[in-house]
């Protein structure tokens, strides 16, 4: 399976691990909930997936790479303790609780969350003496003699034994305990991720042309080459820092990323030339609305009559523009809707409470996002978005007609319009509304060039398909005419491939046989 359906089955594992019946019971008991364990090559998104699963579930993850962990860690130290059976006193050794078991419980403590995802890394790569731990683990969901706590759900994840030479392969009394998901590369399923978040379009043009490339792992005893998923992304993100910088980016730099030298040139080489193929096709001129009629035109015939890899090239670029400024409206969407959510809250703290104050609110959520960010409950553009709200409230409380209007609220039952007004959410939203209007012009502007200048074909879909893919599309309820036909006839190509390749799988197993 990809690494999206196994991220699904993630999911649907906690949602059935964690149904309880009517009086609150689990309803698939602790010792039936067998472990989940992971199988596939490096650097292509198992620990991400459970980032993800446990956000979905709103559960909680504590996640260990069991490798850099010893025995006494994970099991406890022996102790010393008296015990009394009969008139007789003996001493005994006994263990302290797992640092592992322990950790979980601290985070229950310090977030409040009762369930979540406990994730073990690398279980197959653990050295001779953890390893009888490892299937105690796997059996009875202990460590030492501790358990780990009714509602966390384990998955592991472990390498193949061709990546990785310290690989230990699980015996089968280890694997008749866990659910084994085999999970294998697949470059249709990370370009759908690629376009969400944002990697460099010229990554993701070669990736088209070059599939191959995407992921490719060799190592024997004279070659230690290796491409990932991993290392397309952080090499995205660093170039695009790069180029906003001004600083040249060459083969050598590719070479830290892409560990095959071939590969690391092949890019290098397209990099450089389709770089330099960007200023003749005034992009940023189009993107800025910076042409004519008769240029637009001028420029779709040239496009038009040029090779695959350069309307590809092309579209890839349109669309990085695209979702750049589709992340930014859905930032802006997001920021003044917790902008409105923080006040309604603290409205409501005012109220319940006359002797509460605003510095009492702002304290409490001052301690409520510092337990969030320490245990790792915020993503960086939640964060960001958080601190913008307290420079805002702050800014706002500082003013002392908010203040007059809040404590009228809060004394007489005044207008919540009244103070949202003089909170500026007003026009926030007119602000919010322009941005989207602006917004869909852009889009709109830039579908009709693609069409006009490659047709109904390929690079229209690949436009299409790209918006409808990021994450803040649902935002703008864009549509256009073309965009439902195109997409069903993707989606139906996706179907085939689909089968073909589960009847290519049956047709092996049948040959195995």
């Amino acid at each position: 399976m990809n690494i999206r359906e196994a991220k699904e089955e993630i999911v649907r594992t906690i949602r059935a691990y964690t149904a309880k019946d009517d009086r609150g019971c689990y309803r698939i008991p602790s010792v039936r909930q067998r472990p989940v364990l992971l199988i596939g090559p490096p650097g292509i998104g198992k620990t991400a997936i459970m980032e993800q699963a446990a956000q979905e579930c709103r559960t909680g993850l504590v996640a260990y790479t069991i490798t850099h962990h010893t025995r006494q860690s994970a099991v406890g130290l022996p102790q010393l303790v008296a015990r009394r059976f009969g008139e007789t006193e003996y001493t005994m050794t006994e263990y302290t609780m797992s640092e592992i078991v322990g950790s979980i419980y601290e985070y229950e403590e310090r977030t409040g969350l009762r369930e979540g995802i406990l994730f073990i890394d690398e279980i197959n790569c653990v050295s001779e003496t953890l390893a009888p731990t490892m299937l105690q683990f796997l059996q009875y969901k202990m460590f030492g003699n501790h358990k780990v706590p009714e509602g966390w759900i384990i998955v592991a994840a472990g390498n193949p034994q061709e990546y990785n030479r310290s690989v230990r392969e699980l015996d089968m009394a280890a694997l008749d305990r866990v659910r084994t998901l085999n999970v294998e590369a697949d470059f249709a399923v990370w370009k759908d991720y690629a376009l969400e978040r944002a990697v460099h379009p010229l990554v993701l043009s070669y990736l088209e042309l070059h599939p191959e490339y995407f992921y490719q792992v060799t190592l024997t005893r004279d070659r230690r080459e290796f491409v990932t998923a991993r290392g397309w992304e952080d090499l995205s993100v660093l170039l695009l820092e790069y180029e906003r910088q001004g600083m040249p980016a060459d083969r050598s730099f590719m070479e830290q990323f892409l560990r095959a030298p071939k590969i690391a040139a092949d890019f290098a080489s397209y990099y450089q030339m389709a770089r330099a193929r960007l200023g003749v096709y005034r992009l940023r001129e189009l993107i800025g609305d910076g042409l004519s009629a008769a240029e637009r035109k001028a420029l779709g015939r040239q496009l038009a009559g040029t090779s695959g890899d350069v309307k590809c090239m092309f579209v890839r670029h349109l669309l990085s523009a695209a979702s750049e400024r589709m992340t930014a409206y859905g930032a802006l969407h997001r920021q003044y809707g917790r902008r409105k959510e923080v006040l309604r809250q603290l409205l409501s703290y005012m109220e319940e409470d006359r002797t509460h104050t605003p510095e009492d609110f702002l304290r409490r959520r001052a301690h409520a996002l510092r337990v969030r960010r320490e245990n790792r409950l915020l993503k960086p553009w939640e964060e960001r978005m958080e601190a913008e709200v307290d420079e805002w409230l702050g800014k706002l409380l500082s003013v002392p007609d908010s203040i007059r209007i809040l404590e009228k609220r809060t004394a007489d039952g005044g207008s919540e319009e009244a103070f949202s007004a003089a909170a500026g959410l007003c026009r926030d939203q007119e602000e919010l509304q322009a941005h989207r209007e602006e917004l869909l012009d852009f889009l709109g502007r830039m579908t009709d060039f693609v069409a006009e200048s490659f047709g109904e074909d390929l690079e229209l879909t690949d436009w299409l398909y790209g918006l409808k893919c990021h994450g803040d599309y649902p935002l703008l309820s864009y549509e256009d005419r073309r965009m439902g036909l195109l997409l069903e006839q993707r989606a139906e190509e996706e179907r085939l491939r689909r089968e073909i390749k589960e009847m290519e799988g049956l047709y092996e197993a049948a040959d195995r046989k």
